[in-house]
């Protein structure tokens, strides 16, 4: 039993992030270890049904991620595999027969061993209805840790080695939830369950509308009355996840249209993506420091129902969260006692502090302080329980 109760806040660290240019640029070395309860190394690969780098410089970046844990010891650590752009055949090649998923499940346990992560993230974004059994299998590799883990943990204490985390990043569409998951039977062998409560809507639509809204919006028609945060967090608990083990998705960027009207409001034509950030360099998709840097001066605009803001500049409409929407999300989440939240992605908070006059970090800083209260009390009562176990 902890000592102290506090929620989850697990943060992305997106890799790619090190190759922006110039400002943009983020680093491992520019993590803070004390902002988030879990860090999350995007992503890794799968070939030949292994668990592997991406790149061989990640191979370096891991090092240097899990040395973050040595800043902030009750700091947990885990490898994301998959990811928005992965696809999907690599998973179901993987998942489709037994003997895939022990190979798989092995060499999962030799890489986050060999370099001290705590855990995976399983990052499968849009499995099919064809996938929803191996989905479930491949969830149920936490049978198979306990009988394969002494061979890569013989030479430590018994005490020493934790069992590790197995986590889920899945989708918040209702059409994908019914397709592609058995979740009761998912949720009894996952420890997180990360539900993608982003991106419901974005420039790839003929009309503006928020990407990441609390709320159903009095214009919603059709499926897209479940298109919001509470409707896909409510629908995953009401079909058998325990709420603790869900995290709201909160991501800290914004999606931004081009118009093609002189309409601006909610559900105004768009003519396709806005402009793309002078750092992330994707067109309509603003990291919260390039839309702080965009709106400079700019009146936002509320969403009433969906307690969201965005904003507009010349011919471009951004939705995107700030301090009242973050404050009224968390307090949703904590009213239903879902069990945390997790953030997409460190490298697009202002993490240098020079365009949101917030100091470094504010998106990620804001839902700490929310979120994580009384850490230092856990980390001294930590310390004298450790000490009064070894003395």
């Amino acid at each position: 039993m902890s000592i102290a109760s506090t929620s989850r806040l697990m943060c992305y660290y997106n890799s790619k992030a090190a190759d922006r240019p110039a400002m943009g640029k983020f680093r491992v070395s520019d993590i803070d270890p004390d902002k988030c309860t879990h860090l999350i190394f995007g992503f890794s690969d799968i070939i030949e049904n292994e668990l592997v780098p991406t790149t061989v410089n990640d191979v370096q970046q891991y090092f240097g991620f899990n040395a973050l844990k040595q800043r902030n010891p009750l700091l947990k650590t885990l490898l994301a595999v998959g990811g928005e752009k992965f696809g999907t055949e690599k998973f179901r090649t993987m998942a489709g027969s037994q003997k895939n998923r022990e190979v798989f499940i092995q060499s999962v346990i030799r890489l986050l061993r060999a370099f001290n992560f705590d855990g995976l993230d399983v990052d499968w974004r849009y499995p099919a209805e064809e996938d929803k059994q191996r989905f479930t299998e491949l969830c149920k590799v936490r049978s198979l840790i306990s009988p394969l883990e002494p061979a890569f943990s013989e030479k430590k204490p018994c005490f020493c080695v934790e069992r590790l985390i197995l986590a889920a990043s899945v989708s918040a569409e209702r059409s994908t939830i019914d397709a592609g998951y058995e979740v009761e039977e998912i949720a009894m062998h996952l420890d997180f369950i990360n539900v993608l409560t982003f991106d419901f809507h974005g420039p790839w639509e003929s009309v503006t509308a928020h990407h990441s809204p609390l709320f159903q919006g009095s214009q919603d028609t059709g499926d897209a009355i479940y298109s919001n945060t509470a409707s896909a967090l409510e629908y995953w608990r009401d079909q058998g996840a325990p709420e603790e083990k869900l995290n709201m998705g909160l991501g800290a960027f914004g999606r931004a249209f081009s118009l093609s009207s002189n309409s601006s409001a909610v559900g105004a034509p768009a003519s396709g993506p806005g402009e793309e950030g002078c750092y992330t360099g994707e067109e309509g998709f603003w990291a919260s420091y390039e839309t702080c840097l965009y709106l400079d001066g700019v009146q936002n605009h509320f969403i009433s129902d969906q307690k969201v803001p965005y904003a507009t500049t010349e011919n471009q409409w951004v939705g995107f969260d700030d301090t009242t929407s973050i404050n009224t999300k968390i307090n949703y989440l904590k009213a239903n006692n879902f069990g945390g939240a997790f953030v997409w992605s460190l490298d697009l908070d202002d993490f240098r502090g020079e365009f949101c006059n917030r100091g470094k970090c504010p998106f990620v800083t804001q839902l700490h302080n929310l979120l994580v209260p009384g850490k230092s009390i856990i980390k001294i009562c930590s310390f004298f329980y450790v000490h009064h176990l070894f003395n």
